[in-house]
């Protein structure tokens, strides 16, 4: 059987624990920054060092759900001994880093997956089926927000601080599952970026940015992201427009995708695995009109992603390349703010 270990137990690592459960996958560790924090967690064995649950467990799989400015040496240090990593987004806090970690699992040929859990809505793998059998024409903008109220409660936690997060808050944390979600989709790539970052609530790092963007083959597009929005649980908004139709998604109601035909009525297409396309189908675990969302979504992503360590080459799931590329743009999103120029995105 194959077994996982965690570092990070707060949410998102519950998160992960939760799900590889589901999945009948054993955890066998926990790593917190405390003895009474990992035991804490209820899963596994409780480590405070993550060499030394390395060493001690063997694990097949590490889960990387600590704050951004460790997942590099802890992701590196489990690749070192043939483990294969699971890293939360944004992969690492510089294009150094995730580049050195992106070599790393390719040199051992060792899964390294990046968690963008948006590709695992079953309507998000419709609309990439759709698109790419030509349903919306010539996609020519892209567009959407990424809107939370994190920091309209009192604690809103390492994300704030810049020795922790990187130079980045709301690009690098929401952000960058817009514009993962937004080229997976389309399976266009941004090339350039203009951004404008504010600090509405006086801290070191953004809380509001927006992005102006330009994509491979002449598709334009914006989005706005800001952790200041009462009462906005989440609300991942992709709107993507074509010669032909435009479609509407959004991460609060995952179960509803707008199609907006130019020659006929707008339609709402229910989440249904009897009647989306074809390869969404298995992605939906409970039957139309049943409510099914975050959760599903990461148990697509993780199935997808154990599948590739059991062997199967051909499961697709947000590799390290993809958390690489993800770095980039906040890169390229940070240097514009500060220059207010368009910026190429490296790589």
């Amino acid at each position: 059987m194959t077994r996982a270990a965690i570092v990070g137990t707060g949410y998102i690592g519950r998160v992960h624990a939760s799900t590889l459960r589901s999945l009948g996958i054993e955890v066998a560790a926990a790593c917190g920054r405390t003895r009474e924090g990992a035991e804490a967690f209820g899963v596994g064995r409780a480590y405070t060092n993550v060499l030394e649950l390395l060493e001690s467990e063997h694990p097949d799989v590490l889960h990387v759900c600590t704050p951004n400015s460790l997942h590099a040496e802890e992701a590196l240090t489990a690749l070192e001994r043939g483990i294969h990593v699971v890293c939360e987004k944004p992969l690492a806090v510089s294009t150094g880093e995730s580049a050195r970690m992106r070599e790393a699992a390719v040199a051992r040929d060792l899964v390294g997956a990046t968690c963008y859990h948006v590709r695992g809505y079953p309507l998000i793998e419709h609309m990439r089926a759709e698109i790419a059998d030509g349903a919306l024409g010539e996609i020519t903008i892209l567009h959407g927000r990424y809107l939370c109220d994190d920091l309209l409660f009192p604690a809103s936690g390492w994300r704030v601080d810049p020795k922790r997060s990187g130079p980045s808050y709301v690009v690098a944390d929401l952000g960058t599952h817009w514009l993962d979600a937004a080229e997976h989709v389309t399976g266009l790539t941004v090339t350039e970026v203009r951004a404008e970052f504010r600090s509405i609530a006086g801290g070191r790092l953004e809380d509001y940015a927006a992005l102006l963007l330009r994509f491979e083959g002449g598709a334009i597009g914006s989005v706005v992201v800001s952790a200041l929005a009462a009462g906005r649980k989440n609300q991942l908004v992709l709107e993507i427009e074509g010669t032909r139709a435009g479609m509407t998604w959004d991460q609060e109601q995952p179960d509803f995708l707008l199609v907006r035909p130019v020659d006929g009525p707008a339609r709402i297409v229910v989440r249904d695995p009897l009647t989306n396309r074809t390869s969404a189908r298995p992605l939906s675990q409970f039957p139309a009109g049943h409510g099914e969302g975050y959760g599903g979504a990461f148990r697509n992503l993780f199935a997808s992603v154990y599948e590739a360590i059991a062997g199967n080459s051909d499961a697709k799931f947000p590799t390290f390349a993809d958390g690489h590329h993800g770095v980039a743009l906040v890169e390229a999103a940070t240097a514009s703010a500060t220059s207010g120029d368009w910026v190429g995105v490296s790589g």
